[in-house]
């Protein structure tokens, strides 16, 4: 089964009609042989003085003020492009990433104290602690890695402490079964030097097991699937996966709506009008997505 092309025009149309501006800026870069620098002027709109990035670009999270959340959500997007336009606005990622840091903790606040202030998800409440040290903190480690060239002395010894951190917590501390925490390890671990990656292989392979819902019929409302650990091909977890990857595909070729979309599901259960206002803007996000994954597996009518 393939997205045939009317299907993938009504994305299109929803994508540069009723996304936002990044959503749109994004597709015509990624789909339509479109401006770079279009998505980093789009991009930069959502970034403060501070080089953190806040002002709702994580659509459950309205707060202007920078956030640890928004500020990897930018280094998400900036992983979509290629040339080093980008540096310009990571560097301020990292500047905002040395300013926050917490040494007692090995990370950062995900979210600022500001976020109680402003319209949110029931699940955005401000705390120091977290159960979960792998969400937000491995994922940053990850982008340390890849952009060592930005960073300077000081964030080069954080590096270091959170590669030592990261080793002990996962093969000691990890319960190994929670989605979000997986996503940012999995990050960390595609970008790992050797050696220091074997000692992550059979944790995260553990992780990817007891995290993972695999067959259909188990699957909850809001769980990990397959393909959002092999969202291509070339995935390393793809073989794990791939008994079940091509009627994953079908299925959401077909959960397509009658708008050309897909749509977020959850809800806050709160600030309806907002609500209402971020819930199109996951509809964008989620339906260039699913547009990606669907490229990646030739799934896409031509």
């Amino acid at each position: 089964m393939k997205l045939s092309v009317t299907q993938f025009e009504k994305a299109k149309q929803f994508l540069c009609n009723e996304a936002r501006s990044l959503e749109h800026a994004m597709f015509l870069y990624e789909f339509e042989n479109g401006s770079e620098s279009d998505v980093l002027a789009e991009l930069k709109k959502y970034q403060n003085e501070d080089g953190g990035f806040g002002n709702g670009l994580e659509p459950d999270l309205r707060c202007k003020a920078s956030s640890t959340l928004a500020t990897t959500v930018a280094l998400q997007h900036l992983a979509h492009l290629q040339s080093e336009q980008k540096d310009e606005l990571a560097a301020g990622c990292f500047r905002y990433f040395a300013s926050t840091y917490k040494p007692e903790q090995y990370g950062w606040d995900i979210i600022p104290k500001e976020a109680d202030q402003s319209p949110r998800a029931i699940w955005w409440n401000y705390s120091e602690s977290t159960e979960h040290w792998g969400n937000p903190n491995a994922e940053i480690t990850a982008y340390l890695l890849q952009y060592s060239h930005l960073i300077g002395t000081e964030m080069q010894e954080v590096k270091t402490s959170l590669l030592q951190y990261a080793v002990a917590y996962i093969q000691e501390q990890c319960d190994h079964n929670e989605m979000h925490e997986l996503f940012c390890f999995m990050k960390l671990f595609e970008v790992l030097p050797e050696p220091i990656k074997h000692q992550f292989e059979q944790p995260m392979a553990k992780f990817v097991e007891q995290s993972v819902v695999a067959r259909p019929e188990d699957r909850n409302g809001y769980c990990a699937v397959p393909l959002q650990v092999a969202a291509t091909p070339q995935s390393i977890y793809y073989e794990q996966f791939s008994d079940v990857i091509p009627y994953d595909l079908n299925e959401l070729i077909k959960s397509q709506n009658e708008q050309g979309t897909w749509e977020p599901n959850w809800a806050w259960g709160r600030f309806d009008e907002q609500w209402d206002i971020a819930k199109r803007e996951w509809t964008g996000y989620i339906t260039l997505n699913n547009l990606r994954i669907l490229r990646a597996y030739g799934r896409i009518e031509e």
